[in-house]
């Protein structure tokens, strides 16, 4: 690690994953640097969303190691692993479709008890996400999708994390809510939430992270600087439509 690259917040290590006889990952090893935005390439498949369910505690590898801020996750339930400081925004956002947009946001704080504190979150979040604001009262179900990823996106930050974990933020948005979502990913990562999202997006999601790496049937087979990775022809024939899309 250079004296420039910060220091890891997360770190996946020699990860090997099975279910029943079935290989998933082969020595899977990621590093998230602090303060970072990371992104995981990979087709169908190829072990993304296991790799998601390890960091949460949903799956537990049969050997190595997955460590938060210098601790092991290892053993730790999905609860614990977000008081440690992890928030997840998972695939198709998993809403409380006949519960309020209000009811859902504050589903996010279940692990706190400052209440003063929630409540000023709260019209936090509404900062952050103004169009919610006119639809605190209205089921989360009947949402739009890009603005049930923004609900999704605010219950994950009342927790407070120091990181979030996002499982295909931008599927089955329209074009205008897939630049609106990148962009507050970016907005939160600027204000020193460190970012892990598993993206089929290639071009939007290398445009945003630091670093990626490319997943392929468990092993990762490419990684390094987000920009070099966009400009690698085994990415771009791969993810961004081959040397027409240099």
């Amino acid at each position: 690690m250079t004296a420039s690259t910060p220091e890891p917040l997360l770190a996946l290590s020699g990860v090997n994953t099975f279910y029943g006889q079935a290989q998933v990952h082969f020595d899977l090893s990621i590093t998230v640097a602090r303060g970072h935005i990371v992104c995981l390439l990979g087709g169908n498949a190829s072990g993304k969303s296991t790799t998601m369910k390890i960091i949460l505690g949903l799956v537990k590898p049969r050997s190595g190691d997955v460590t938060f801020d210098g601790a092991s996750l290892i053993g730790l339930t999905t609860p614990q692993i977000v008081r440690r400081g992890i928030a997840s925004v998972p695939e198709a956002r998993r809403l409380f479709a006949d519960m309020s947009v209000r009811e859902n946001i504050l589903m996010g704080a279940f692990v706190r008890n400052d209440r003063d504190a929630v409540a000023q979150d709260l019209e936090r979040m509404l900062t952050l996400f103004p169009k919610l604001g006119q639809r605190l009262s209205q089921r989360a179900g009947s949402l739009s999708g890009g603005e049930q990823q923004m609900v999704a996106m605010a219950r994950a930050l009342m927790s407070r994390p120091r990181m979030i974990v996002m499982d295909e933020p931008t599927m089955g948005l329209s074009p205008l809510y897939v630049d609106r979502v990148l962009e507050l990913i970016r907005t939160i990562n600027q204000e020193g939430v460190s970012v892990f999202m598993v993206e089929q997006n290639a071009s939007l999601a290398l445009e945003i992270a630091h670093e990626a790496y490319v997943l392929q049937t468990g092993k990762i087979v490419l990684s390094g600087p987000a920009r070099a990775l966009k400009d690698d022809p085994r990415v771009r024939d791969a993810y961004l439509g081959g040397s027409e899309a240099a």
